[in-house]
């Protein structure tokens, strides 16, 4: 149950399959990205603001994402707007327009910019987002797991961006593959470029200490089930990311009550008894699976940890099980 209660690679990327890797260029990823949907015009919504509504681009369970333009200046730039059916859901439409508060508090490249939250004429409550030209993660991971080398790549750089939002006493409580786009440009180690997206159910500041229940069932600590939400409940969110991108399976699936429990007082079978892993990564994300808040390491830790992997398992690089050894 994944519901929450959107590069150019040197040399390239491989989607690992059982034992077959298949090298993925910069043009096989594209080709394997979901192309723009093109609406006809009736169906598209008025100007938002300055902006002309292009294209529809995504369709979630709330919101929808258009390709628009500034009418004046051409700008092409990304439009998020909620579904009708929610406006009048005060409390939720004062989540969509409460996003841009990250892009004010925390200026970080490894976040998505949000340069305007507004609601327009007719109603319609919107954010004005940057265009990202990439994929996301959750659409690479249904062809298959990873590299290590991208695992890593990819961790450490939305490690970074989330311990910069902590920084800022901001906790995202909503981290999964839907949420971490990849960037058809090079970023970490030669890997993909990461943006970390949609901070619907962040909790600010003296917020986080109220207690309620926000994020997606595979990935919340156990405290969040608690409504106890703080930074490290990102940290555990980010390694059942991580185990889930080293072995093709989230750490606990099923029904959100066995997922709920598990979560709370199972521990995982360990990465290592699924695949061939580097010593490092397996103790570190067993670290930031702990059941204690207390037990995980802090973003800037697992930063640093993982830039050591990517750098040590470079695109191309064989051996991922102990090309590692250095990193330790």
């Amino acid at each position: 149950m994944k519901s929450t209660l959107a590069c150019h690679f040197a040399p390239s990327l491989r989607v690992i399959r059982g034992q077959a890797t298949a090298p993925m260029t910069a043009s096989a990823f594209a080709a394997g990205s979901q192309p723009i949907q093109r609406v006809p015009a009736e169906a598209l919504l008025p100007m938002l603001g300055h902006h002309q509504v292009l294209e529809l681009v995504a369709r979630g369970g709330m919101c929808r994402v258009f390709l628009g333009a500034h009418a004046v200046t051409g700008q092409r730039i990304a439009l998020k707007v909620l579904d009708d059916r929610w406006s009048e859901h005060e409390e939720i439409v004062a989540r969509l327009l409460g996003e841009i508060e990250v892009s004010r508090r925390v200026p970080h490249d490894g976040l998505v910019h949000i340069s305007d939250a507004a609601r327009s004429s007719s109603g319609a409550a919107y954010l004005v987002m940057e265009m990202l030209d990439g994929e996301s993660l959750a659409k690479l991971l249904e062809r298959g797991r990873m590299e290590l080398g991208a695992v890593a790549a990819i961790g450490a750089q939305i490690a970074d961006a989330v311990a910069a939002m902590h920084a800022a006493e901001i906790v995202h409580c909503d981290l999964k593959p839907e949420n971490v786009m990849l960037l058809y440009r090079d970023g970490l180690a030669g890997w993909p470029r990461v943006k970390v997206l949609d901070f619907g159910v962040a909790r600010f500041g003296e917020c986080s200490r109220v207690e309620q229940v926000a994020g997606t069932p595979c990935y919340m600590a156990p405290e969040q089930w608690r409504g106890q939400a703080e930074p490290r409940s990102d940290v555990y969110g980010l390694g059942c990311l991580l185990y889930e991108l080293t072995t093709g399976a989230a750490p606990f699936e099923g029904s959100i009550a066995n997922v709920m429990s598990a979560h709370c007082d199972l521990l995982p079978t360990p990465m290592s008894a699924r695949r061939q892993v580097p010593e490092v990564l397996d103790r570190l994300v067993s670290r930031m699976l702990a059941k204690e808040p207390g037990m995980r390491p802090r973003m800037v830790e697992i930063a640093r940890a993982l830039t050591d992997i990517a750098f040590a398992l470079p695109p191309g690089a064989r051996g991922d099980a102990t090309s590692a050894t250095a990193a330790r």
